[in-house]
């Protein structure tokens, strides 16, 4: 179990996950005894302001002025044995943010040091304590390794080239369980509507390339490098032995979650799309909208601004849309009458958990909604 533990003026142990948590992306594992302390002002952000932090555990406060990423960064630069954030006082909790550019590739470099986050009434202790006589120990068991992973399409031969429908999933679930709805769910339909297609003989008018994307739960990294590499027309095998070209994308269509134990319905919010994929985005929108009116079935719009794979197309002016369950939150009594289910309850409730098998997906949702996918 990581360790933060103030050793004077008065010794202090700190509750792991309940008053401190080691940051995703944190650094390596260290042990660091008897560290003393640097404030740092202005969130570390500039160089110049931040004053001697050689061989001392960093205190800051996160600043919009730079990502958590070049703050931490910057004061291992400058010799800091170790990061810590104070968290807003709005937050009860320490925070589990990435500590890594959004957009990493392969190159990019990442944190060494460990980077944890306190609360807001752990930091303001650390902060108006008499620094020079501060001292603080910090124990963290972390591990970043840069492993080799893939993305799975499968590019259909039949259809305009020139216009691709891109329809997608991750194939990949977070380490804590067998996300068999997070996202198995969303990966099979994809699968199943692939099968179907080839086993009718459909004749699609538009080329349908079907993706399986990789490391999304790691920041949805198969899906940016394939828009990366394709949107900046770097070599690649996508273009060069399947001829998959960026300008011939048309959409994306994204399914993230579709068995949710306690489901509501839910259609990406084309509106949510930049400028430059708004309107596509809104007609994909109405097109999932006219399945669930058509069959009398309820839904809601969700927003469409950060989460999952559509990201990296609506970001470079693909449109995208997509349908999903939801996963965390909690459904009020209001939708509780229009959906179903149980009110004041999450809609999935093993999100990002061990308890995530074939026993926590919702079939009725799962017919449902791979329906909806299978007709857009």
């Amino acid at each position: 179990v990581p360790r933060f533990s103030v050793r004077a003026p008065v010794q202090v142990d700190y509750i792991f996950e309940t008053d401190f948590q080691v940051m995703r992306y944190g650094g390596q594992s260290a042990t660091i005894d008897n560290a003393r302390v640097a404030i740092v002002e202005d969130g570390g952000c500039v160089a110049e302001r931040v004053g001697d932090v050689a061989g001392k555990i960093a205190v800051v406060r996160p600043s919009t002025d730079c990502s958590l990423f070049e703050a931490a960064f910057t004061l291992e630069q400058m010799g800091a044995s170790a990061v810590v954030f104070v968290r807003s006082a709005r937050f009860k909790t320490p925070s589990t943010a990435r500590v890594r550019f959004t957009d990493w590739k392969e190159g990019d470099p990442l944190m060494t040091v460990p980077v944890l986050s306190v609360t807001h009434s752990v930091g303001q202790l650390l902060q108006t304590a008499a620094v020079s006589k501060l001292r603080i120990d910090i124990e963290t068991n972390t591990s970043i390794d840069v492993v080799k992973t893939f993305n799975v399409l499968c590019v259909g031969r039949e259809g305009d080239s020139h216009s691709t429908v891109l329809v997608g999933s991750h194939l990949d679930s977070v380490a804590a369980g067998p996300g068999i709805n997070d996202n198995g769910s969303g990966s099979a339909s994809t699968l199943e509507i692939q099968l179907t297609l080839a086993r009718i003989k459909f004749k699609p008018h538009n080329r349908i390339v079907f993706a399986w994307w990789s490391a999304e739960e790691d920041g949805l990294l198969g899906s940016r490098h394939f828009a990366r590499e394709l949107a900046h027309d770097w070599k690649n095998r996508w273009t060069s032995d399947v001829g998959v070209r960026w300008e011939d994308i048309a959409l994306d269509l994204n399914f993230d979650m579709l068995a949710s134990p306690n489901f509501i319905a839910l259609v990406h919010n084309g509106t949510d799309a930049p400028e430059n994929a708004r309107t596509g985005s809104q007609r994909i929108q109405r097109v999932f909208e006219d399945y669930f009116v058509r069959h009398d079935y309820p839904y809601e719009l969700t927003d469409m601004l950060a989460g999952s794979d559509f990201v990296p197309f609506v970001d470079n002016g693909v449109p995208a849309g997509g349908v999903l369950t939801g996963a965390g939150e909690f459904k009020s009594i209001t939708e509780r009458s229009k959906h179903g289910g149980l009110a004041n309850a999450a809609l999935d409730t093993c999100y990002h958990r061990d308890c995530d098998t074939l026993l926590n997906i919702n079939m009725l949702a799962l017919d449902r909604m791979s329906k909806a996918a299978m007709y857009a």
